[in-house]
């Protein structure tokens, strides 16, 4: 079996290229080319340097007979046609060009890092990317300088730098144009939409405008209105630049309301007037009355997504409705039981996985419930957050008919702007 060894493509770029058969010097290794068909990209044909006035032209790597490590590579058969950029299959990546000094998210740790140097897998004959190397020690590398600069630290820290390493499994090129469609559609969405919406906001604000829309381009659109709501505003409104009407049309339906609020209210007069028609009916209305209401009042905070039920409705009957709502609706911890007088009990989760199913919500359902009122201020919502201790309040109308919900974390947003703004600096 072939042993198996590891090498930094900083070990191979700039090493000269012979002819096997002659020894003639060809030219520098520049990159190396790669197949994205496998789990990890295998190397497809080294990228030759002859100068800047000749170009670059590339071996298929079956012609790459042997790499003698610091010395020079082997090559079987030399590159005939020279030109400013090698061709590539619709499969292939430059590994070098596509990677060094591009940012990258890191899965794992749901942040964005820099690739200082590629961590290759040798396998005679064949190389597989398996490690993106982003630590200090990999720039020190490519600079040619690792051992002073490894000195120094031990000099002056008394600590030795580790070469910091990710899978190539944990992480995502963000980089538009990175490899092409082919990359994007391999590997977009089974990695970014498994973070957590709070993490990809914190990652999104990170990137730069191009990198922006190439992450927009590859989320769904549940996933980029999760994204949206968790954004600063002020992000949320330059986020929305880069997105064609119809794709920021679907976002706003699928966010919170609340939350679509708040972006439709601070969204350029130009942006609105296109958005609001374009919503449906329901939408548009919905978020048309709370922007009528003042800011200091519950019913400027609310969420319109809940679920009311009538007190003949079994436990089954709301779990049902509870498991269908799930997928689109902020809470579905709480049903709000109402007859003709209004609001008359709160059924939770708890209670509907815990009662007979047959049990009609007014057998078991949380009588004289806690409710707001549209008209209420902030501060008296905030307040009866801390007294009561819940997370969700319903709000009710003069009729006492509920028309939204209250999380606390939005009303204690609300009722403090410091809160507010050291949320949005944390983001």
């Amino acid at each position: 079996m072939t042993p198996s060894t590891f090498t930094f493509l900083s070990a191979l770029v700039g090493l000269p290229v012979v002819d096997a058969a002659t020894g003639r010097r060809i030219g520098t290794v520049d990159d190396l080319s790669a197949e994205l068909r496998e789990m990890y990209p295998k190397a497809s044909g080294l990228v030759v340097s002859a100068g800047w006035r000749k170009g670059r032209a590339t071996v298929p790597w079956k012609d790459v007979q042997k790499i003698l490590d610091g010395d020079r590579v082997l090559v079987a058969t030399p590159p005939l046609e020279f030109s400013p950029r090698p061709a590539l299959a619709p499969n292939e990546i430059l590994l070098k060009e596509a990677f060094w000094d591009k940012q990258i998210v890191d899965i794992s740790g749901s942040k964005v890092v820099r690739v200082n140097d590629l961590h290759l897998l040798r396998e005679e004959p064949n190389i597989w990317l398996v490690h993106m190397d982003v630590g200090i020690t990999g720039l020190f590398r490519r600079l040619g300088c690792q051992r002073w600069a490894q000195a120094l630290f031990r000099l002056f820290f008394g600590v030795s730098m580790k070469d910091r390493l990710i899978s190539w499994k944990f992480v995502q090129p963000v980089a538009a144009g990175v490899g092409g469609d082919a990359l994007a559609l391999k590997v977009h969405h089974s990695k970014l939409s498994e973070l957590h919406p709070a993490d990809l906001a914190e990652i999104f604000t990170d990137l730069g405008h191009d990198e922006r829309e190439a992450v927009l381009h590859a989320l769904d659109t549940p996933t980029r209105a999760k994204l949206f709501q968790e954004l600063p505003m002020k992000v949320r409104v330059q986020t929305a630049d880069l997105i064609e009407p119809d794709g920021l049309r679907d976002i706003v339906e699928a966010m919170a309301t609340d939350e679509a609020v708040d972006f439709v209210a601070q969204a350029p007069r130009a942006m609105r007037d296109t958005l609001l028609p374009s919503l449906s009916p329901e939408k548009a209305g919905q978020i048309g009355r709370l922007l009528e209401l003042s800011h200091r009042v519950a019913g400027s905070i609310m969420n319109t997504e809940f679920i009311a039920v009538a007190p003949d409705a079994s436990a089954r009957e709301i779990l049902e409705r509870m498991r269908a709502a799930a997928p689109r609706k902020e809470s579905i911890y709480h049903a709000y039981v109402e007859d003709a007088r209004g609001l008359i009990g709160v059924v939770t989760l708890r209670q509907l996985l815990t009662v007979d199913p047959s049990h009609p919500a007014s057998k078991f359902m949380y009588k004289r419930p806690v409710s707001i009122g549209l008209d209420e201020s902030i501060q008296e919502v905030a307040e009866l957050f801390v007294k009561y201790d819940f997370t969700v309040l319903p709000v009710v109308d003069a009729k006492d008919r509920v028309q939204g919900i209250v999380a606390i974390k939005d009303a204690f947003l609300a009722v403090s702007p410091d809160l507010r703004a050291l949320e949005e600096a944390s983001q």
